[in-house]
């Protein structure tokens, strides 16, 4: 225990200096890349070296689920600070995401997140997120992928969460698909609240088939949002590395 703790404080120590050098040259390239390659080009690029920095191995089934001519909402389990590296490098669609607040107050990183449409979400108040539909659907509706964490924050435990309806309203309400994603390994690399790095690991990714959401009332946003809990439930639920509650 105590040399694999010795192991891991260069290796994060290498990591945390990665992530400040490249968040850095993704505010520099999202400056000067124009619209969506911000998103398509900058964002992966940044993403993949933190993966590589990372030693991690990323296995990837269902890309071909993927139309890569139209926007979708990508519905995915969360574990980790990794789950947005990882769908960003890997996701071949212009992709924006919905970091905690807290992450608009670092003043690089908030000007690359604003830059590539980030979109600022109290996540103390889940209910606030429903105020920003709207504007989130403004932005599908030009051709920008959407990725949403319905557990609302990262599992402690690794067990899968209870998931809100916020996915499946914006999803009816920029009338596009809704895709599930399953993140497995995630944890492994940097759990909650944990700030150290495990090198080396390997992440499985699933990618579900589209999922077409008409959600006339609150009932049937519910019961499809459940529709796709339990789908991610279920393959979750062989994994040793991400048990199901």
């Amino acid at each position: 225990m105590i040399i694999k703790f010795l192991r891991e404080i260069p290796i994060t120590s290498f990591w945390w200096i990665v992530l400040g050098l490249d968040v850095l040259c993704l505010a520099v390239f999202v400056t000067i890349l124009p619209g969506r390659s911000r998103n398509r080009i900058g964002l992966r690029v940044a993403t993949s070296v933190l993966l590589k920095a990372a030693g991690v191995e990323v296995n990837v089934q269902g890309l071909e689920n993927i139309n890569t001519h139209r926007p979708y909402v990508f519905v995915a389990n969360h574990q980790s600070w990794f789950d947005s590296f990882v769908l960003a490098a890997i996701l071949p669609v212009p992709l924006t995401f919905a970091p905690k607040k807290e992450m608009f107050r670092v003043p690089v990183c908030s000007y690359a997140m604003r830059r590539l449409h980030f979109v600022c979400v109290d996540r103390a108040h889940p209910k606030n997120v429903l105020k920003n539909i709207d504007a989130i659907a403004a932005l599908i509706g030009s051709d920008m992928s959407f990725v949403v964490y319905p557990e609302g924050t990262r599992s402690e435990t690794g067990k899968l969460g209870q998931f809100t309806r916020g996915a499946v309203l914006l999803a009816d309400r920029a009338c596009v698909p809704i895709i599930p994603v399953i993140l497995i390994g995630t944890r492994e690399i940097m759990p909650r609240d944990a700030f150290w790095i495990s090198y080396g690991r390997r992440v499985k990714v699933i990618i579900l088939n589209p999922l077409i959401v008409k959600a006339a009332d609150r009932g049937e946003q519910m019961a499809i949002t459940e529709k796709i809990r339990q789908q991610i439930a279920e393959i979750l639920a062989p994994s040793p590395l991400a048990p199901v509650a």
